[in-house]
């Protein structure tokens, strides 16, 4: 091992530890805290790994069969370190003292030095702060979602996010050397709720893997599930109350008194940690109340490289959040070559075109999707150069665009650091 840690350190031209404690890149998608902050870790690692610049991504080890350290791209490491095990991420905030303190012991052993910390979501800011600038002089964070902007648009029933949270939010803020935001309304949002400095804030939309997010014959995928000639729509993500699903139920039960009875909606995803209520069985109900249990599909989760025959098969992917940072779920989908029918929010506004490559609707009202959906279900060649268009526009995104723009501003921030740490050795 150490000979291996070694070749590793050796090779790399800057190294750069990525905290992500609450979830791991390598962890199954659609079920607890599990989805695409995980794929832009991931991603991320991967493509600057291959512009030779080493990451160890550490995050809480959740199965004693997970090994300590994994290899995930030939200089991207995953450190898996034991902290609170199966708690959810506002238990998990009194873990944070000592999962900063196991990342210090972590590096000392392996005689690794960081040029950046790159800290990803609001409990990985909280561990990068204790830990700059003893493990590394420079820091970047990206929130990924945001708790005051979650709280303005609340789902019924949905717990908000508490003060804690707005108050970590607030402080990563103000202390971060760089914060990334995958949109500009997301980069208004800090700087107008959270007073973060605008010349500190950079926009870098995440990507999307165009190799494998690409239309496949529909028969085909079909096939590969096992579905028929139904016609399909697709929900692809964590079972929370925030995700809408409940809406994409009611508008299948309306689109079913309008004789569309041969529509199934597919659920891909399972229960988020967060609460003691089931999503899953209170979503069953209401398709049971609705009149529809009878159509309506709960997949469970599966795996990243399967998505692309669900996306396929499907007629149309439907996204009713009350809020996302970034639609990554209608990125891929339309990288697929097929519509989507989401709510008229900051994330899905920055990747889907309204009348181009889907539907944007302004609330959730389950009439105003089944209007849209029945629109596409009935028009398949509509349905069809939507898809197209949304293809093209998927091919703006790329992980190799995300990771280029943040090659360059992680090597500019480091530089900057660097000048700092010297002008303070020389003043002493």
């Amino acid at each position: 091992m150490a000979e291996a840690n070694q070749l590793f350190n050796d090779r790399a031209a800057r190294r750069i530890a990525v905290i992500s404690m609450h979830t791991s890149p390598t962890a199954s998608l659609g079920q607890n805290a599990n989805g695409g902050l995980n794929v832009y870790v991931r991603e991320v690692a991967t493509g600057l790994s291959d512009r030779g610049i080493a990451t160890d991504v550490f995050t809480v080890r959740q199965s004693p069969d997970e090994p300590t350290v994994e290899l995930v791209a030939p200089l991207s490491r995953v450190i898996y370190l034991p902290a609170g095990k199966g708690l959810d991420k506002y238990l998990l905030y009194s873990e944070v003292p000592s999962f900063a303190r196991r990342i210090v012991e972590f590096a000392d052993r392996d005689g690794v030095a960081y040029d950046l910390l790159f800290s990803h979501y609001w409990l990985s800011g909280e561990v990068a702060c204790l830990l700059r600038p003893r493990l590394a002089a420079s820091w970047a964070h990206v929130a990924h979602t945001l708790g005051l902007v979650k709280n303005r648009t609340l789902a019924v029933g949905a717990r908000p996010e508490p003060q804690l949270r707005i108050r970590v939010e607030g402080e990563i803020a103000q202390q971060a050397d760089l914060l990334i935001a995958s949109t500009e309304d997301e980069s208004a949002d800090l700087v107008n709720l959270y007073g973060a400095d605008p010349d500190r804030v950079f926009v870098v939309p995440p990507g999307v893997d165009l190799t494998m997010f690409q239309p496949i014959d529909r028969g085909e995928a079909r096939r590969k599930i096992g579905y028929g000639p139904d016609r399909l729509l697709l929900y692809v993500g964590r079972l929370e109350r925030l995700k809408g699903v409940d809406v994409a139920i009611r508008a299948l039960a309306l689109l079913r008194d309008r004789k569309h009875d041969d529509v199934r909606l597919l659920i891909l995803g399972e229960d988020s940690a967060e609460g003691d209520e089931s999503e899953k069985s209170r979503l069953k109900a209401v398709a049971s109340a609705a009149g529809v249990r009878d159509r309506v599909d709960f997949l469970g989760s599966v795996a990243h490289h399967e998505l692309p025959f669900f996306y396929s098969a499907a007629d149309v992917t439907v996204m009713p959040s009350y809020s996302e940072s970034f639609g990554l779920v209608g990125l891929e989908a339309q990288a697929c070559g097929r519509p989507v029918v989401g709510s008229d929010v900051t994330g899905l506004r920055s990747v889907i075109r309204d009348d181009v490559s889907g539907y944007l609707i302004d609330g959730h009202d389950p009439a105003a999707y089944a209007e849209r959906l029945g629109r596409l279900l009935d028009d398949p060649e509509l349905a069809q150069q939507m898809g197209r268009r949304g293809r093209l526009l998927a091919q703006r995104f790329s992980w190799t665009r995300t990771a280029d723009r943040l090659q360059l501003l992680f090597g500019r921030f480091a530089e900057r650091a660097q000048v700092r740490v010297h002008a303070s050795a020389r003043q002493e």
